[in-house]
This record gives C-alpha cells, sequence and structure tokens, in this order.
C-alpha cells in the first residue's frame, strides 16, 4: 500500500503527518517506510535522531523521478505501507509519487488567503492527473494546526465544501490541533505517540484509524 501526502504550500504539515501515522502504524506492528522526496530531507533528518529503541521507521531520500518509480516499486514489495513525504512544488517527481499511490493525504492549514489558492492549485493539478491517467486518484484532506476559538479557522472549513464536490475530494474526520508536541516529538525524532501529550496521542490514533479503514477497503 502506498500512500502519498502531499501540498502545493509549504509548512502545512505533510512531513508532521507523514512521519506521525508512520510511527502509528509501526506501533501497530505495520512494516512501514518514508519515501521523503523533499531536498530539505525533513523527515529523513528526523529519522537521524530517532532513537533505535522505539519500532523502526526507515526513511529513504529520493528527489529523482526516474529513482522514484524504481524506489517505490521495490518499497512497496519489502513494506506493508510505504509513506511518501512530498515537496511543496509542481514537479514530476511528486506526480509519478501520486500516480503510484493507492491514496493521497493533503493536509491543509486553515488559515485563509495563499492557503486557498495554494489548495485549489493543487486540486486542479490532481483533476488533470486523473484525466491523463484515467485513474480516480482518490484524495482526502487532512486539517492540520486548528484552532477552533479562530473565526477563520471555521470559515475555512466550510469553504472546503466546495472544493470537495468540484475536485471529488473527500476528508478526514479527525482533525489535527495546533499543539507544541508535534513539534517537541519531532524534534527528538519521534511521533506524539511516543511523547506525553494525551490529546495529541489520540489525534494520531485516531487518524491512524480512518486510514487503515481505507486501506482494508482498498486491498
Amino acid at each position: 500500500m502506498v500512500i502519498t501526502v502531499i501540498s502545493f504550500k509549504g509548512g502545512v504539515g505533510k512531513s508532521t503527518v507523514s512521519q506521525n501515522l508512520a510511527v502509528s502504524l509501526a506501533h501497530q506492528g505495520k512494516d512501514v517506510c518514508i519515501i521523503d522526496a523533499d531536498e530539505n530531507e525533513s523527515s529523513n533528518i528526523w529519522y537521524s535522531f530517532r532513537p533505535e529503541e522505539l519500532p523502526s521507521v526507515p526513511v529513504f531520500h529520493v528527489t529523482n523521478r526516474t529513482d522514484m518509480s524504481k524506489t517505490i516499486n521495490t518499497l512497496s514489495e519489502r513494506f506493508d505501507i510505504v509513506i511518501i513525504d512530498c515537496p511543496p512544488a509542481v514537479k514530476d517527481t511528486t506526480s509519478r509519487a501520486v500516480a503510484k499511490s493507492d491514496f493521497s493525504l493533503i493536509p491543509i492549514t486553515p488559515t485563509g488567503g495563499s492557503d486557498v489558492w495554494a489548495t485549489e492549485k493543487f486540486l486542479e493539478h490532481i483533476s488533470l492527473l486523473r484525466d491523463r491517467l484515467d485513474a480516480p486518484l482518490p484524495c482526502y484532506f487532512v486539517v492540520n494546526r486548528y484552532e477552533p476559538n479562530v473565526t477563520m479557522h471555521k470559515a475555512y472549513l466550510n469553504a472546503l465544501g466546495d472544493y470537495m464536490e468540484k475536485y471529488q475530494v473527500d476528508w478526514m474526520n479527525t482533525i489535527l490541533h495546533k499543539r507544541s508536541a508535534y513539534g517537541e516529538a519531532n524534534a527528538n525524532g519521534m511521533g506524539v505517540l511516543e511523547y506525553e501529550n494525551p490529546k495529541a496521542k489520540k489525534e494520531i490514533k485516531d487518524l491512524t484509524k480512518e486510514v487503515m479503514a481505507i486501506v482494508e477497503l482498498a486491498v
């Protein structure tokens, strides 16, 4: 099973979602790895700090389009689940990753402005890929860094309804709130499931359940 975590905008939490989902799956006994397709190597650096006594979550840094295809084919035979942490750009590498994935997760931060435009631009690209490949390419929004008391955040979620219908995108019911635990766990090569924050742990556990439900339907 191959899952791409992608967005055209930086700073929305692609690496956060990739790492925490991988850690959660590893704790469930899944053989899981991450392909870090970003030149910034966020997940690769995270892996270098990961304590050896914790469940293994190997990270493979791949940024070349041809290497990406070969790596996905090879790793999908070795691991139960391959998670691709994509860069925030329209590249052949990212298009290839989406095309070879069973489904994609789209982290979004509900701050309006450029986030709205970047989201629509990405969905237009997905629509073109679907037409070109004649494939459904399922996608799901993952709301990240949500603050329930911020009016704009609520308004942004309402606006997503239009995108979902127009571009045939669903979303995860689990919302990841703005919590310092995500950054603190990342700095230590960990996931929040291995950190001291029960609310963050519950969010990732709930997101993992939703992801696995999609995986089981796809198998």
